[in-house]
């Protein structure tokens, strides 16, 4: 009988640090949600600038294009005149006179 009463109480820490341990639990979890929460939102906040950054990028191409469109587009009408002129069929006299 004192031998079971001895092994109670060599039990007892034992129990104790398992409540603590049971105890820690929840403050333990939601710190982790909170650690978790922080970095979704961190990912969140950089896959916003890249989306911001491509739609910037993607105007800067669309703009360039279009500039070297019309770049080309006038070279090509210049490269015709001087072809034009080059062959007399066309006179110098911008007004075609």
């Amino acid at each position: 009988m004192m031998l079971l009463g001895l092994l109670a109480l060599l039990g007892l820490p034992f129990l104790a640090i398992f409540a603590l341990l049971e105890a820690a639990e929840e403050p333990w979890r939601r710190f982790l949600e909170w650690i978790k929460a922080r970095r979704d939102r961190r990912v969140d906040r950089v896959e916003a600038e890249l989306d911001r950054k491509q739609d910037e990028l993607r105007a800067t191409i669309l703009h360039l294009a279009n500039a070297l469109g019309a770049e080309a587009h006038e070279a090509r009408k210049a490269l015709i005149r001087e072809s034009y002129l080059a062959s007399g069929r066309l006179s110098k006299d911008p007004s075609g006179s």
